[in-house]
C-alpha cells in the first residue's frame, strides 16, 4: 500500500516537472531577428490567429515577403511591429 502511494507521488512529481518545463518553453520564446518565420509561427509569437497576421501583412502593418502561396516574415519585422 505504501508503494502505491509512493509511485503515485512520483508520477505526480514527474507530471508537474513536465508541465513546468512546457510553460517555461512557451513563455520564454524569444524572437530571433534574423530568422525567417511562417505566418503560422508569426501568429503564435504575436498571440493572433493566422488570418489576423495575413490582414496585417495585406495592410502593410507587418512587412512580409510572399514565397509561392505562403508569406515569410523576418523576425526583426515582427519585433518592429510589436514595438509600435
Amino acid at each position: 500500500m505504501i508503494w502505491t502511494t509512493v509511485m503515485k507521488g512520483g508520477a505526480l512529481v514527474s507530471f508537474v516537472q513536465g508541465a513546468i518545463a512546457l510553460v517555461d518553453k512557451m513563455f520564454s520564446e524569444e524572437i530571433a531577428p534574423h530568422r525567417i518565420y511562417s505566418s503560422v509561427e508569426a501568429a503564435e509569437l504575436l498571440g493572433l490567429e493566422r488570418i489576423q497576421v495575413l490582414d496585417l501583412v495585406s495592410t502593410g502593418a507587418l512587412k512580409a515577403k510572399k514565397v509561392g502561396d505562403n508569406y515569410r516574415i523576418l523576425g526583426s519585422n515582427i519585433v518592429e511591429y510589436m514595438n509600435r
